[in-house]
């Protein structure tokens, strides 16, 4: 039995629920997955670290809660700032490509 050709479909499109619904659904996932992501990720750097780098480096071993502050860290130091890109909007970049279209040295079109 195909439900398609019956225009019978067994449940409703993501697009076809109410947008409260949809608000709904999307918050009770981040309430769940993004802790389950941190605890993984702290979890996973803990142990790497408590496997390399006393054996590596004479380093002690650490918690889970020390392994989640060195990601906050390398995030805040290693991340790419958007400070360097500050004013460089899209419209400008075309601007600018513009100009320097118009500028370029070469044969004129007659």
């Amino acid at each position: 039995m195909s439900y398609q050709k019956e225009g019978y479909r067994r449940h409703k499109r993501w697009c076809e629920y109410s947008r409260a619904a949809r608000i709904a659904v999307m918050v009770a996932a981040g309430l769940v997955f993004i802790p389950t992501f941190l605890v993984l990720c702290g979890a996973v750097t803990m142990w790497l670290w408590n496997w390399l780098m006393p054996a590596i480096f004479k380093l002690p071993a650490i918690g889970f809660w020390q392994a989640i502050g060195i990601l906050l860290l390398s995030h805040i130091l290693f991340r790419r700032s958007s400070f360097g890109r500050m004013g460089k909007s899209r419209w400008k970049k075309e601007r600018i490509r513009e100009r320097m279209g118009e500028e370029a040295p070469g044969p004129k079109p007659e």
